[in-house]
């Protein structure tokens, strides 16, 4: 079960990473995206329990830190933005 959380948590966290660029156009959809993204930062750490061999680990950790920095670039937007509103 584990091994198929790892990998979708990284399917989705690519489609999380496309969707934070349509977001650029849509400024309402960000806090949708931060939730969406702290999901899968837990999903993501959940994943490292089906780690068999090296690309399931490496997969499991880009997952984590790519998901991270996108939390902490859209938590960033939104709190500029709510201090410039």
């Amino acid at each position: 079960m584990a091994r198929i959380i790892n990998f979708w948590s990284f399917i989705f966290t690519l489609l999380c990473v496309g969707f934070f660029f349509i977001a650029f156009y849509y400024p309402a959809l960000l806090n949708t995206n931060l939730c969406l993204a702290i999901i899968l930062f837990l999903t993501g750490i959940a994943g490292f329990f089906g780690i068999n061999n090296w690309a399931s680990a490496l997969r499991s950790i880009l997952t984590v830190v790519i998901i991270a920095g996108l939390i902490l670039v859209t938590g960033f937007i939104i709190f500029i933005g709510n201090l410039f509103s």
